[in-house]
């Protein structure tokens, strides 16, 4: 490896550290976490592979000297989503199956770091990760309560909160991991597409793209199941139904945003859309539907064909 390209590497790692820096003191470490990936894909593009899968390596250690095990999990997690970028091609290979090579590099990720924990303090990954929240929780009630200017009812808010937080992410990690591994991905090829045109073509053309229809299957199945058969794997049948009612969502907002095109609609309008769809609950569901039927028949046929003819 080259002195400059050792400097360049260098420099980078320092801005990473800075940025880990910032979101421990700050709180923002969950967000900046999405974008811990960016420096592999950074240096794949400038520097080539070998270089890439080396700032992989020092990105992780660095991270685990820096941060709390808990914070490790959560960055390292999105740098594991550009390492698994690394060897896609987006001239010869669509979007899905970036996605597809991320959530399996994630899925393996955190499987081995659950053999490392089990190896290590014979308990499970999950089990780790709970101690780690009840610990911060009950650290910050008793900052709060020493401080003496907080009310009894955010106390007693917070300790409620505390009580109910690590039950619900033992219903609902997988559901938290695939909707992280996906953002991550997100802003991964983000970063793509100013090296690679392909990537910006398909990003730009976002609209255009449905679920498949072995997903909008599953999730029917799932939902039958839920309400005809709750107590057969709830666990298992209430996560499927978040991922697939995520996924489905998504692929339902992109539908609407296709006729609102089609129909020439302005860009207020489809921005006016997309707050009140944030702001309405109800709304959300009615798009995973959307997205569910468009999976099975192909609803912008229509508009193609009208087009065409």
């Amino acid at each position: 490896m080259k002195t400059n390209e050792t400097v360049q590497m260098l420099k980078i790692l320092t801005i990473y550290a800075a940025g880990l820096l910032i979101g421990a003191v700050s709180g923002f470490l969950p967000l900046l976490s999405l974008a811990a990936g960016l420096p592999v894909l950074v240096v794949r593009h400038q520097m080539g592979l070998l270089q890439a899968r080396l700032m992989a390596l020092a990105t992780l250690v660095l991270t685990w000297i820096i941060l709390d095990p808990l914070s490790f999990v959560i960055v390292s997690l999105g740098i594991v989503v550009g390492y698994s970028l690394l060897n896609w091609r987006s001239s010869e290979q669509g979007l899905g199956i970036a996605y597809r090579r991320s959530l399996l590099g994630g899925a393996i990720w955190l499987a081995v770091g659950n053999f490392v924990a089990v190896f290590i303090t014979q308990r499970n990954l999950l089990a780790l990760i709970n101690e780690a929240m009840t610990q911060s929780f009950q650290l910050l009630l008793e900052h709060m309560t020493a401080m003496d200017i907080y009310p009894p009812e955010q106390l007693e808010f917070l300790q409620t909160f505390q009580e109910q937080a690590v039950p619900i992410f033992n219903q609902t990690w997988p559901i938290m991991a695939f909707v992280f591994i996906s953002l991550s991905t997100t802003v991964g090829l983000l970063l793509l597409a100013r090296y690679e045109p392909a990537v910006a073509y398909s990003l730009a053309n976002w609209r255009e793209l449905r679920a498949p229809a072995w997903l909008a299957i599953v999730t029917f199945v799932a939902h039958g199941l839920h309400q005809l058969a709750p107590n057969i794997y709830p666990w298992l049948v209430n996560n499927v139904l978040g991922i697939g009612n995520f996924v489905l969502f998504l692929f339902g907002y992109a539908l609407v945003q296709f006729y609102m095109r089609h129909f020439r609609f302005s860009r207020m309008m489809g921005v006016l859309f997309t707050l009140y769809l944030f702001l309405s609950p109800w709304l959300r569901p009615i798009l995973a539907l959307v997205g569910r039927f468009d999976a099975l028949f192909d609803y912008r046929y229509y508009a193609r064909a009208k087009t065409q003819s």
